[in-house]
């Protein structure tokens, strides 16, 4: 094989490969997703025993998430294959309007993170763990019993750690 038939058909194939990729990783966040709201949803049998094919909705989320890491990856990745296309059709071979867009793309995904996070306080609403910071003490790691009594407002154990 020589050099140039490789280059041609590395050309030829990289682009499928990646379509391929950034397809798989498009079913796999949206087939999670919709287990996750659909089959999982927030406080599904309290978070304790639901589980599909041995894991839980918090191991689905995380793996969601990863899913969604890659993808990103991988649309950037595309994006920087196709760099010619943009500049000659989106941008029209002026700068502005490629880094305009480029701008406005960052802002929009990172400006999420600058949204202010407030804690639920214990029995305002009907579920009112769901929407607490992970800084509250209900999320942090602990037996199945102490899991357990949170859900129950007045179980022994939890009379008697109050006392």
């Amino acid at each position: 094989m020589t050099a140039s038939s490789f280059h041609a058909l590395r050309r030829h194939w990289t682009p499928r490969v990646l379509n391929l990729l950034l397809w798989l990783a498009f079913c796999l966040m949206t087939g999670t997703g919709l287990l996750l709201s659909l089959r999982l949803p927030p406080g599904s049998r309290g978070g304790h025993g639901a589980q599909v094919l041995g894991m839980s909705r918090h191991e689905w989320g995380d793996l969601h998430t990863w899913i969604s890491y890659g993808f990103m990856a991988l649309i950037l990745l595309h994006l920087m294959m196709h760099r010619l296309w943009l500049w000659q059709m989106a941008a029209r071979r002026r700068l502005w309007p490629l880094l305009l867009g480029l701008l406005a793309g960052l802002i929009l995904s990172l400006s999420l993170l600058l949204l202010p996070v407030k804690e639920k306080k214990q029995g305002a609403g009907r579920s009112s763990r769901s929407h607490e910071s992970p800084s509250s003490s209900l999320h942090q790691r602990s037996g199945p019993q102490e899991r357990i009594a949170r859900h129950q407002p007045y179980h022994p154990s939890r009379i008697a750690a109050m006392a």
